[in-house]
């Protein structure tokens, strides 16, 4: 074998080598790994998360920086913290579509109720009689009026600048 061929050989497996360390490198970020001591004062390091709450965690990516139980509880009530944030804004959203099709809905009544006291000369209304039952009876000219002044007001109100 010349020294040329065992140069290329070298340069292929030191090629290989490197580039199956970095491979590793970038997989061994997202590994966790666990560091306790038992009852007879053994120290222990795994992947597996261990039996009990007195262990903490290394992280790989701060340089092996030890997470205590007071940071992981911090972390996981940040968390829920804002999952509980989202809750809220997604009801918040669905209150606010709710009250929206409420009022296009009453602004819809109210500029039906305009059309109809504006356009019509003799408008009738159904109550209830002191006996008990239920009769109509025609609106009088200052009723119609009142009730037109307060359509006029729901149409403000729930209609506004549309």
């Amino acid at each position: 074998m010349s020294i040329k061929t065992l140069s290329f050989t070298a340069a292929i497996l030191m090629g290989s080598l490197l580039t199956s360390s970095v491979i590793n490198l970038v997989n061994a970020k997202d590994i966790a790994i666990y560091r306790w001591v038992d009852k007879n004062n053994v120290v222990h390091f795994s992947q597996s998360l261990p039996r009990g709450d007195e262990y903490t965690e290394l992280s790989t990516v701060s340089s092996y920086k030890a997470l205590s139980k007071a940071e992981r509880k911090i972390i996981a009530e940040q968390d829920t913290a804002d999952q509980k944030v989202e809750v809220q804004e997604r009801q918040l959203d669905e209150v606010t579509a709710k009250n929206k099709a409420t009022y296009d809905k009453n602004c819809k009544a109210a500029r039906l109720n305009i059309k109809m006291l504006s356009s019509v000369d003799d408008i009738h209304i159904s109550e209830e009689k002191s006996d008990g039952t239920i009769g109509s009876r025609p609106l009088t000219p200052t009723e119609k009026s009142e009730k037109l002044a307060l359509s006029k007001k729901h149409e403000d109100l729930y209609c506004g600048n549309e």
